[in-house]
């Protein structure tokens, strides 16, 4: 045994640099210790061996040995000297190369020259990292799946894009009020565009950008397809300025197709609810079901509705024709005319039907299969096919109801029904005598207008007789009321002033166009009720009983009742 390995508790260590090899050299002693893995990694570091590559299994083995060993004197490597180690991979498609660098164990470190002759060998020419990044590399000792090398990927060319300048789907969310509460019916506007409206860009195509691999091969791309626009030529044309843009020839909905957009003037839905939200629209709405309740539909043209209105407001300023019936607080308002084929039908309301939010408001005529607890406004004529129950019916012209009833159905039932010319039933009033108010002779509508002034007119007065009653007191008692008090006073009662003026103007217009039209009627084609009163330029006339068919005209200042 060599004088220079020190051995303790019977192990000691011997490496041989010629070979490169350590050995564990075991001898027979009297205080032989529980020998562990740990201690014998110990043992290497306090005698510098650490740094060479230990065979873990052969440390183990070891252990074993030295707990059985008794007289016997045996050697086992568990050790070895070893130089770096480095190995390149290139991948199948030829644009990636891979380092894995093994470190060394007291033997020779890999060296940047070694790395660039291995980097020429395998041929990898192009995409290599930076020498920096490789010297930190191999400063580091170990490295496993580096990215040493990286090919360019060809860039493929571009197809001919379509821009839409214009929204063509809209994202619909409910609409959150200031106060934080959300309305889930509104979610905002359908998207229209008008005549001239830039709709769509064509971008023209791009061609593609060559590629390289990592050997520097050429990598070919795939170049760009030019693609024409897909004009439907009855509603959209292309600039004849510029041949990339699409532009509208009609006003509607902006409605997107392969290659462009056409646009449609006819918006059809299925129905209308809280799936679809409000609805407005610069063109005409076909609804093939319902509109459901508390819903709003808005159409600048045209609205028709195949279904029924439920409880809901409709809206347009041309035509609004609704196939089936309406029913509930529902409001249908139209700039044309207004036509309901399966009738209206409200809410039956505690108090007198007057103040029912359900209504009809047309600037045209008004046609109805029937109406219930409604209140109908005609700028022409309201047409009632069978019959008008507890509503408020107000026409410019004339109002006809009853033209499909027969025997001794009556046609209007309570209610008021208010004609500047001719009002016409089959039987006006009930068998049960429920009051039935029928009028003709003066405009309805300029005398509400000047029925709502003079109640206007009455409440302004009012406040200018409470104000006046405050100056006054701060006159006589001016420490009460401070100064910015009786300016704010002063102000209110000048702006009041305004009102006053304004209102007496109007209403001194309204009672200018307010003249007695020549020879009004009320025709009850089979005859008037009890309970019916019917009024002609302010002179009434009550049945007192029953009557047959009766024509009421005024003579003289006297309502005149004819049978034909």
């Amino acid at each position: 045994m060599n004088d220079d390995i020190k051995i303790e508790n019977g192990l000691g260590f011997r490496f041989n640099p010629e070979n490169g090899k350590l050995l564990a050299i075991v001898t027979h002693c009297n205080d032989k210790i529980e020998l562990t893995s740990s201690l014998v990694k110990q043992r290497l570091r306090q005698e510098n061996l650490s740094y060479l590559f230990i065979h873990e299994y052969q440390i183990f083995e070891l252990v074993r040995r030295y707990k059985n060993a008794t007289d016997s004197t045996f050697e086992l490597e568990i050790g070895e000297q070893r130089n770096a180690s480095c190995e390149i991979l290139i991948s199948r498609d030829e644009m990636k190369a891979y380092l894995t660098l093994t470190p060394n164990f007291g033997g020779k470190a890999v060296t940047l020259g070694e790395l660039e002759t291995l980097l020429q060998a395998k041929g990898i020419i192009f995409g290599i990292v930076p020498t920096e990044e490789i010297e930190a590399v191999l400063e580091r000792g170990e490295v496993t799946h580096f990215v040493i090398a990286q090919g360019q990927e060809p860039v493929s060319g571009e197809d001919t894009q379509f821009k839409a300048i214009v929204e063509t789907v809209r994202e619909r969310k409910p609409f959150i009020n200031e106060d934080g509460s959300v309305d889930y019916r509104e979610l905002g506007d359908i998207v229209t565009v008008h005549k001239g409206d830039l709709l769509c860009e064509r971008i023209p195509a791009v061609a593609g950008q060559d590629g390289r691999n990592i050997l520097g091969q050429m990598i070919s791309p795939t170049n760009g397809r030019e693609i024409a626009f897909s004009v439907d030529k009855s509603s959209v044309y292309i600039n004849p300025e510029n041949s990339n843009q699409l532009l509208a020839s009609i006003t509607g909905q902006p409605i997107p197709v392969e290659n462009g957009v056409m646009v449609s003037p006819v918006l059809t839905l299925e129905k209308v609810d809280l799936e679809t939200g409000n609805i407005r629209f610069d063109g005409t709405i076909i609804i093939k079901g319902d509109v459901i309740e508390s819903m709003k539909v808005y159409a600048l043209i045209d609205i028709i509705i195949e279904g029924n209105v439920i409880n809901s407001k409709v809206e347009c300023m041309g035509n609004l024709v609704v196939k089936g019936g309406v029913t509930g607080n529902s409001q249908l308002i139209a700039g044309g005319e207004v036509s309901v084929k399966g009738g209206v039908q409200g809410y039956q309301e505690v108090e007198e039907t007057k103040n029912s939010s359900a209504k009809i408001i047309a600037y045209h005529s008004v046609s109805v299969g029937f109406a219930e607890n409604f209140t109908i406004e005609a700028n022409l004529d309201i047409v009632v096919e069978k019959y008008a129950m507890n509503s408020q019916l107000s026409a410019k012209n004339k109002i006809v109801s009853g033209r499909k009833n027969s025997g001794k159905k009556s046609s209007l039932i309570g209610g008021e029904t208010w004609a500047t010319s001719l009002v016409r039933a089959t039987i006006i009033g009930s068998e049960i005598g429920i009051k039935t108010r029928v009028l003709v002779g003066v405009d309805p509508f300029i005398k509400k207008r000047t029925d709502e002034i003079k109640q206007q007119l009455e409440i302004i007065q009012k406040e200018q007789q409470d104000i006046h009653k405050s100056l006054e007191f701060a006159e006589h008692h001016p420490r009460k009321i401070n100064a910015e008090m009786i300016k704010r006073l002063h102000y209110t009662l000048e702006h009041l002033q305004f009102d006053v003026d304004a209102y007496q103007a109007e209403y001194k217009e309204l009672l200018a166009n307010m003249t007695s039209i020549e020879n009004p009627k009320v025709i009850a084609d089979r005859g008037v009720y009890i309970g019916a009163e019917i009024k002609i330029n302010n002179i009434q006339w009550r049945a007192q009983e029953n009557r047959g068919k009766s024509i009421f005209t005024l003579e003289k200042r006297e309502i005149v009742i004819n049978n034909r």
